[in-house]
């Protein structure tokens, strides 16, 4: 089972559309690759930002539905952009990533609860499926070795400056991914990888985790790392 996580923003760039360009580019993926197995996470996107100002004095905890909501209503718009183009996939998202869901070769799922992003999810399915594999595509090309919560009350050029000077990444520890990002929740710190979800990673050493660009995806899924450029998770 490869478990893959892309941003929202692949999915529906904008306010108003989807990139039919890009979910084509999925179908063609999983086509490509027919004898594997996917369970693929779609996050909010512009979707979400859409529904968060239509309720400008929602909570916190409001904003994360309307977040995870947005994820399941691309996640349902690209099971249907695969059904209408005769693809094999599993008709509804997974909602809750703690439940295993069998015979099917393709899933799509989005968030889950408020408190955490799509990154916990991704994990949590690796955990419930037992996937060695996780892939997340990132809009970055490598994890620099930096600590965001060191550097979150400076102003945004001071930060900018560390991480134009931070060592690349291209091999890290689950224990490593934790001292970078931490453990809790923060809202709005831009980590690599959700401290909840390196927590889960953590505990379950038998996930490797590779952060990347969509364009080394396919590196990953056939196995061919030796031009790989991106950070491999694992111990």
């Amino acid at each position: 089972m490869n478990i893959i996580k892309y941003g929202g923003s692949k999915v529906r760039p904008n306010e108003d559309n989807y990139d039919d360009d890009f979910i084509h580019s999925l179908i063609d993926l999983t086509k490509k690759y027919s004898k594997q197995e996917f369970m693929i996470i779609i996050g909010g996107g512009a979707l979400a930002r859409k529904k968060q100002k239509e309720e400008p004095n929602a909570d916190a905890d409001r904003r994360d539905w309307l977040g995870i909501e947005a994820t399941w209503e691309n996640a349902e718009y690209v099971i249907k952009k695969f059904q209408e183009a005769k693809v094999e996939v599993y008709p509804d998202v997974i909602k809750d990533p703690t439940k295993r869901v069998e015979g099917h070769r393709i899933y799509f799922a989005g968030g889950w609860k408020p408190g955490n992003s799509t990154d916990l999810v991704t994990m949590t399915l690796a955990k419930t499926y037992a996937a060695e594999r996780v892939i997340k595509i990132s809009d970055f090309e490598i994890v620099k070795d930096f600590s965001p919560l060191k550097v979150k009350d400076l102003s945004k050029a001071d930060r900018d400056n560390i991480l134009s000077e931070a060592k690349d990444l291209p091999l890290a520890t689950w224990q490593k991914m934790v001292e970078l990002v931490g453990t809790e929740w923060i809202p709005g710190l831009n980590t690599p990888l959700d401290p909840l979800a390196a927590k889960l990673g953590l505990e379950n050493k038998g996930i490797t985790l590779y952060i990347c660009k969509e364009k080394e995806l396919d590196k990953v899924l056939f196995g061919n790392l030796e031009t790989f450029r991106g950070t491999i998770v694992q111990n």
